[in-house]
C-alpha cells in the first residue's frame, strides 16, 4: 500500500568518527540572538540534590559523562537561544524560511539551492510526488532554517520510510546527513541531535555529536540509549546541556502524553 512521503519515521544513521580543524569566521549573519557566555548559565534555581545512583553516558575512549538530575526550569530557561521551529512537517510553507536565509536558500521547481560562501551552489532535488515511492531514490527536501552560530543550515529529508535531517555548511557546502534535532552550542563548535526512537517504529534512539570545523559538520561519536529516550537538547555553555528524555513504560512503550525528566551532563574537552 502506497504510504504518504512526509511520514515520519527513523532513519538509518550514516555515523562514523571524524578529525577536528579550528574553526573559521561566520559568514551569514545571525539573529538577533545573543549567545551565552562561557559561564553557566542556568537560572537562579536551586541545585538539585545528588541522585542516589549516578546515570551514566559512555563515550569513546573509555569516557564516561554522569548525567546529573536537572529540571524544566533549567531547560526552558535555555530556550530563547533556539533558532529552528520545534516541528517541521511536509506540510509547513517553506517561504517565511526561506525569507530568513536573504536569498542564499531559494526554490525552484523540485530542486533546493543553497549557496555557499564558497564552492558551487548545493543542489537538493525531491522526488515528483506522483513517482515517490518505496525505493532508496525516493526523496523530499524542505528548507528548516539555520543554526548561525554553527554556520550551518538545516534541511528536512524525507523517504518512504524514513525521515532526518542535512546539515548543509554555509561557508563551504560541505553536507552531513543525521537523524533527529539539532542544537548548536553557544559557541557554535559543536552541534547535538536527539532521535526518541524507543517505543517501536524504524526512528533510530540515538545522542549525536557533530564538531564543525573549517571544512564543515563532522561526526564525533553516536550513542544508543537502551534505557531511555533523548528528546531535545539545549546547551546552558559551551560543554555543559541540558537533556529532556523519556522512559519506557513496562511494556516497552513512551508514555503518552510524555512524562519528560531532565538531565544535565557536561562533554569532555575535546581539542
Amino acid at each position: 500500500m502506497h504510504r504518504p512521503y512526509f511520514l515520519l519515521t527513523g532513519i538509518t544513521a550514516l555515523l562514523s568518527l571524524a578529525a577536528c580543524r579550528p574553526d573559521a569566521p561566520t559568514t551569514e549573519q545571525a539573529p538577533a540572538i545573543t549567545p551565552k557566555p562561557a559561564a553557566s548559565t542556568a537560572p537562579d534555581i536551586a541545585t538539585p540534590a545528588p541522585p542516589t545512583s549516578t546515570d551514566t553516558l559512555h563515550l569513546p575512549g573509555n569516557q564516561v559523562v554522569a548525567l546529573r538530575p536537572s529540571s524544566a526550569a533549567a531547560f526552558e530557561h535555555l530556550a530563547a537561544a533556539e533558532t529552528l521551529p520545534q516541528e517541521l512537517d511536509a506540510e509547513t510553507p517553506e517561504a517565511t524560511w526561506l525569507a530568513q536565509a536573504q536569498g542564499r536558500v531559494r526554490r525552484q521547481d523540485l530542486d533546493l539551492l543553497l549557496t555557499p560562501a564558497r564552492g558551487p551552489v548545493v543542489r537538493l532535488h525531491s522526488t515528483p510526488e506522483t513517482e515517490f515511492k518505496n525505493d532508496s531514490a525516493s526523496a523530499r527536501y524542505q528548507y528548516w532554517g539555520s543554526l548561525p552560530a554553527a554556520h550551518q543550515w538545516v534541511v528536512q529529508a524525507w523517504y518512504w520510510e524514513s525521515d532526518g535531517i542535512v546539515l548543509v555548511d554555509q561557508r563551504t557546502g560541505a553536507k552531513l546527513e543525521v537523524a533527529g534535532y539539532p542544537a548548536a552550542s553557544p559557541d557554535g563548535r559543536y552541534v547535538l541531535t536527539t532521535s526518541p526512537g524507543l517505543g517501536g517504529g524504524d526512528q533510530v534512539n540515538s545522542l549525536s555529536l557533530i564538531r564543525i570545523d573549517a571544512t564543515g559538520p563532522h561526526v564525533l561519536w553516536q550513542r544508543e540509549p537502551e534505557a531511555w529516550a533523548p528528546e531535545r537538547a539545549r546547551w546552558a555553555n559551551p560543554n555543559r546541556i541540558i537533556l529532556q528524555r523519556s522512559r519506557p513504560d513496562a511494556n516497552g512503550e513512551l508514555p503518552d502524553p510524555p512524562r519528560p525528566e531532565y538531565v544535565e551532563l557536561t562533554l569532555p574537552t575535546t581539542p
